[in-house]
């Protein structure tokens, strides 16, 4: 692997990155609640950064082509950390609310970026291998971000700050790589109307997928001071930085057991299985969410994530296998879009269950109504189009994550190395 030296660089970027986005995703939350804002306008906020995300990947191509891969990575690092210590200067609703546009469209730019660029360099043969390098360090440093604000307050100045200094960190490996930087790509998605024709259950799951996971994540920092974790008299960002770190651990874990499981059954039964899975932890932690003892908290939140995060993996897994060779990048493109689609609707959702009868409790409740609805609609689908068994060309599993901040979305399936790999 001498030669993917330059990958490695690469690599460490995204995960010094990841820890800036990790905090701000605790910080941003908790950092509102202390400025008076309602739980549905935290929401609305966190929309406004997944709209901002999906801004940056449309214009993510033309971007490329313009500027090259390290401008693109330049231009969203300086942009994500200025709009970050726009934050701590300017502690206002308003402002914040700009500062995660742009956020949202600067970790875009740099994902994309450095994500163009591995795929090109990486053969196929170790592509697996790279990918699952790629998730396990992106995880692990979206886990450790928040823990950079523990014990302080939520707008203390220090958490901002480390958001600068590691997004500043991350332009260091990129500025210094050698490596030629990759094509602008050409594949563009597939229609929606020829999206749902070919492949209905993963459009479903990966709208829903956008709709529950982004959508609690994003108010998780709040929910979690009403839990009685740890110890009397934790910082409200220890308990933000502890559930974060409980859901994405579970997500981390379970994608492997998950995806080969689903690769011996129809994906669709899984995706039923695992949005069940997610619905049953996040009922118990919505009607039970003040009296479970610390330790159950952590585990519920934990096997909530891993059903939550792995409705998407799965979704494309299934998308994929009903693509053809020549749709696939495009199907994959297409999930994404969709993916995005739900994460803007997801936090005003979770924001106004919130603020309804069931106060802290709701915004599990309603990821578990919405984790319901769609494992009966995928059981819906099995009645009108029965599995027809798995292709023989369909791929094994491979580590796949949304193409965000919370986990990056390098794929080992991607398609677009350079030819002849």
């Amino acid at each position: 692997m001498r030669d993917y030296r330059n990958v490695w660089t690469l690599i460490l970027a995204v995960t010094l990155l990841q820890v800036a986005g990790g905090l701000l995703g605790v910080i941003t939350p908790l950092g509102l609640e202390s400025l008076g804002v309602s739980p549905f306008l935290i929401g609305a906020i966190a929309a406004v950064y997944a709209a901002g995300f999906m801004a940056g990947a449309w214009s993510e191509p033309r971007a490329l082509a313009l500027f090259g891969n390290i401008r693109v990575f330049s231009i969203g690092a300086a942009l994500t950390a200025a709009a970050a210590l726009i934050m701590e200067i300017y502690p206002a609703a308003m402002v914040w609310t700009l500062c995660r546009l742009a956020q949202g469209a600067g970790f875009a730019w740099m994902l994309a970026s450095a994500e163009s660029w591995i795929s090109s360099t990486v053969t196929r043969e170790h592509r697996g291998g790279v990918t699952a390098v790629y998730q396990l360090l992106a995880k692990a440093a979206l886990m450790a971000g928040p823990f950079l604000a523990a014990g302080t307050s939520a707008l203390s100045p220090r958490a901002y700050l480390w958001c600068g200094v590691f997004l500043a960190l991350s332009l260091i490996p990129v500025c210094l790589t050698r490596r030629g930087q990759p094509p602008r790509p050409k594949a563009m998605p597939l229609p929606f109307t020829r999206l749902f024709a070919v492949a209905p259950s993963a459009v479903i799951g990966a709208f829903f997928a956008g709709l529950i996971t982004t959508g609690t994540l994003a108010l998780l920092p709040i929910f979690a001071q009403y839990m009685p974790l740890l110890q009397p008299g934790t910082s409200t960002t220890a308990l933000a930085a502890t559930a974060m770190a409980a859901a994405s651990f579970g997500g981390l874990v379970g994608q492997w057991p998950i995806g080969r499981l689903s690769d011996m059954i129809d994906r669709r039964l899984m995706i039923v299985a695992v949005a069940m899975l997610s619905a049953v932890s996040a009922g118990l932690l919505g009607i039970r969410f003040d009296d479970l003892p610390g330790v159950w908290s952590l585990i519920l939140l934990s096997v909530w994530g891993t059903g939550g995060f792995a409705i998407y993996s799965v979704s494309l897994a299934h998308g994929i296998d009903r693509a053809g060779t020549e749709d696939l990048a495009r199907m994959m493109s297409g999930l994404m879009f969709l993916w995005g689609a739900g994460s803007v609707l997801g936090p005003p959702v979770s924001g106004a269950a919130m603020r309804a009868g069931a106060g802290p409790g709701g915004l599990f409740l309603s990821s578990a109504v919405l984790s319901v609805l769609l494992a009966v609609t995928i059981l819906a689908r099995l009645r009108v189009r029965p599995a027809p068994g798995r292709p023989e060309s369909a791929e094994k599993w491979k580590i796949a994550q949304p193409p965000s901040v919370s986990g990056g979305g390098l794929d080992a399936r991607r398609e677009d190395a350079p030819a002849g790999e």
